[in-house]
């Protein structure tokens, strides 16, 4: 087991620099120049060629990469222009937020999922299945920032159940009720569209290891249906579901970031937008190659709960 894990996190390695490299490349060609958006109306030619100079940007991009590239790796992110601080420790500060708001949703969808698809594949064709089949396929076909506006004029602004926005109220104590009434809204409109996905595929794979011999022989022996389903034929699905959860994870943290501007919730998704917006590459970059590098971890974590699950996939 732990050849497998280095293997796998050796073979991560290619795939952060992959993105390290359409990250700073995709910044590099965006219209504009930064050193103009950082001194605003200061902006004069001497001014902007001196600040290009201090930032590095009058040098060849190769060369401005590998600097960056360097630093990263030496855990020095680089400095936001915008915020003044260091681009980790923003990244830091923010991505807890994030972590509260996409795990919640990561915990509900693969609960609801998991337990919809095994629900229509033990009732195939019966009512539970049709009605199951309908709510995933409409909650897959609504986007979820839409939903998330329609959530917040009915819950929020019509019957008042649940805060507008936020992360915690204005005014009053910052306790664990709070977070709940602020994160319900946003995680359940994150939750629906991974839901649905995942219902169906478990669905899938439920109803594929209900066709094996070992569940007829469980059945021929007596065992209780309540047993066969979900104690037999569920552990082997997992073996197809967990990947599938993998790859929803990624799904619910890139979703994150337009529910975060929805709801106005102070984590990575934001704060990559206002970045972005404010031309601030550095905080763009950093932000970016942390999420990307916590989704390959993430994958990897996925991996080896597979293979202890199934052991032939380590060979």
């Amino acid at each position: 087991m732990a050849g497998y894990i280095l293997k796998r996190l050796l073979s991560a390695i290619p795939v952060l620099f992959g993105i390290s490299v359409i990250v700073f490349v995709i910044m590099a060609m965006i219209p504009g120049d930064p050193a103009t958006a950082i001194l605003g109306s200061y902006a004069t030619p001497e001014n902007v060629e001196k600040l290009n100079r201090d930032l590095g940007l009058d040098k060849p991009m190769v060369q401005r990469y590998f600097i960056w590239l360097g630093n990263m790796v030496q855990g020095d992110f680089g400095r936001s222009f915008s915020l003044n601080r260091d681009v980790l420790d923003e990244v830091l500060d923010r991505f807890g937020a994030t972590l509260i708001l996409a795990g919640t949703s990561f915990v509900l969808c693969s609960i609801l999922g998991v337990a919809a698809g095994v629900v229509s594949a033990a009732r195939q064709y019966g009512l539970a299945d049709k009605a199951i089949t309908f709510a995933v396929l409409l909650g897959i076909s609504i986007p979820s920032f839409f939903l998330g506006m329609m959530m917040i004029l009915i819950f929020a602004v019509k019957l008042r159940w649940f805060p507008v926005s936020g992360m915690w109220p204005i005014y009053g104590a910052r306790d664990v009720s709070a977070l709940i009434s602020h994160l319900t809204l946003p995680a359940l409109a994150l939750a629906v569209v991974a839901t649905g996905v995942i219902a169906r595929l478990s669905r899938s794979a439920m109803l594929e290891v209900l066709r094996q011999d070992f569940i007829r022989t469980a059945r021929a022996k007596g065992v209780p249906e309540r047993a066969v389903i979900w104690r037999h034929a569920l552990r082997a699905a997992m073996v197809s579901i967990i990947p599938v959860l993998g790859v929803q994870a990624g799904f619910v943290l890139s979703g994150a970031v337009y529910i975060e501007m929805v709801f106005q919730w102070p984590g990575v998704g934001r704060m990559l937008v206002d970045a972005i917006l404010q031309r601030d590459i550095l905080l763009v970059q950093g932000g970016v190659v942390f999420v990307a590098a916590c989704y390959v971890l993430f994958n990897i974590a996925v991996d080896v709960a597979q293979s202890l699950l199934d052991p032939r996939i380590k060979t």
